[in-house]
Formats: structure tokens, sequence, C-alpha cells
């Protein structure tokens, strides 16, 4: 629906909403005013908020995969981007990560991830977010791998 607001000829202000037309007074249109403001920039902090829970659980999803065996390691940087890779290794703590997916590539692709890795050192949380958004499954399945790994080990 829209909504169009303006001031008529005798300085009263005009609400048009649909077919309807409000004539009010000054103090409520800055009540009204108010009211959008504050909506619009409460739901900003609350997607913020929901970001920042987001990465949180990530981070500690990819600190998890340090802990993985180097085969699942192997077959998990395959099936990702370079994008991909290199954020969930930026989201873990610490470098565990980044040792153990070094030392689980092949020299080639050791040098093209280091590159990566160097030239992706800002990532918006908005694009971590969406990295890992898509190698969640990836990163399910090689948990579930390693608990089978250490049920038969």
């Amino acid at each position: 629906m829209d909504i169009k607001a303006w001031r008529d000829e005798s300085g009263q202000f005009q609400l048009e909403m649909g077919p309807v037309i409000f004539t009010l007074h000054e103090e409520a249109i800055e009540g009204i005013r108010k009211v959008i403001d504050q909506r619009l920039h409460h739901s900003s902090e609350l997607d913020e908020e929901g970001g920042r829970r987001k990465i949180k659980a990530y981070r500690v999803l990819a600190s998890k995969m340090a802990n993985v065996d180097d085969r699942i390691v192997q077959k998990f940087a395959a099936q990702v981007s370079p994008e991909q890779l290199v954020t969930i290794v930026r989201l873990a703590e610490g470098d565990a990560l980044y040792q153990k997916v070094l030392k689980n590539l092949s020299k080639q692709n050791r040098r093209q991830f280091e590159e990566d890795y160097k030239a992706m050192d800002k990532i918006s949380e908005h694009h971590a977010c969406l990295h890992m958004e898509q190698v969640i499954t990836l990163i399910r399945r090689a948990a579930e791998e390693q608990k089978l790994l250490n049920k038969g080990g």
C-alpha cells in the first residue's frame, strides 16, 4: 500500500493511505515519524543481533573442524569453494584449522589457498554467513563421518 504525505494549501498535514486521506495535526505527524523511525531502527538492531548469534555459532562449528580426521578435511576442502574454505578457516579460533587445511592440501592447492587466505583478509559478517550457510550440510556430513570413525576406531 502506498502512503503519501503532504501539506495542503492551509498548511494542514494530509496523509493518504490507499483510498483514505487523513488530516492530521503536526504533533500526530511527529508521533508517526517517531514510531516509524523506532521500528526501522529496532529491526536493524534485531538483524544485527541475529547476525552476531549466527557468527558465534559458525565460529564454534569452524573451530570443531580442526578436530576432524585428516581424510575428512581433505574431502571437505575439495568440496567447497576457495571463499568458503577461507571463511571457515578465518572463523575458527586460533590457527589449528589453518594448519590442518595446509597439511591436507597438495603443494599447488596449498599455495593457492595461502594466496586466497591473504587476499580475503576482510570478510564481512554478511558474506561469512552466506558462505557458512552454503557449507553447513558439508560440515554436518564431516561431523557424522568423524563420529563413525570414532566409533570404529
